[in-house]
């Protein structure tokens, strides 16, 4: 699989702006667990801008579950659209956005599940936007070029990556993927399985 990442001659994003029309638009709608409710209707998109990039996903999920007020918490537990990054495929490490509802965020760095560096930065720097209600909530942030460059060295024009919808206590608990991850259980956490994000020149 891979999905291709159009520029747009900006430097920063909103949630409704016309650019978005130029975006591909994803499906997260690998659902290989079979002992848990199907996931919601859930896509993304992602555009480059000037100085990072530009997520937007939205999932149809209801009812939603927002019960975590605080960064880094256990955000996986509430309805959940996620970003597991890995700017540089020589490198071991990726980073992952989980975002809930409420436009808070864990932010994870390392090689693998067991071994994450929880990233306590200014959450202002990612200008999230949070558009929720029950069967329509839309999600957009933004990844600044500076932000990545403090744990990568390189980002690559053909990155690595996966995108997932998720809900640990929510009324259906469901997991889903973008690119298909093959496990006995729910793990996120298996950059084999990430495919390939390729930002167009």
């Amino acid at each position: 699989m891979e999905y291709r990442i159009r520029r747009v001659d900006l430097d920063t994003i909103t949630l409704d702006a016309p650019e978005w029309a130029t975006a591909a638009v994803g499906a997260v709608d690998n659902n290989p667990w079979a002992d848990f409710a199907p996931a919601p209707a859930t896509t993304f998109q992602v555009l480059r801008g000037n100085k990072g990039f530009f997520v937007k996903m939205h999932t149809n999920e209801t009812p939603l579950r927002a019960e975590v007020d605080c960064e880094n918490g256990k955000i996986c537990t509430d309805s959940c659209m996620e970003f597991f990054l890995k700017p540089d495929p020589l490198n071991h490490n990726y980073i992952n956005f989980e975002v809930n509802p409420k436009g808070r965020m864990h932010i994870g760095y390392g090689p693998g599940r067991g071994d994450r560096l929880h990233i306590d930065c200014a959450r202002d720097i990612f200008r999230v936007e949070s558009n929720a209600k029950d069967g329509d909530w839309t999600l957009k942030y933004e990844i600044p070029d500076s932000f990545l460059r403090v744990y990568f060295e390189n980002t690559c024009p053909v990155m690595r990556g996966n995108f997932y919808k998720c809900g640990d206590l929510t009324a259906s608990e469901h997991y889903a993927a973008w690119a298909p991850v093959v496990t006995e259980k729910p793990n996120f956490h298996v950059a084999d399985f990430f495919d390939k994000l390729i930002v167009e020149d």
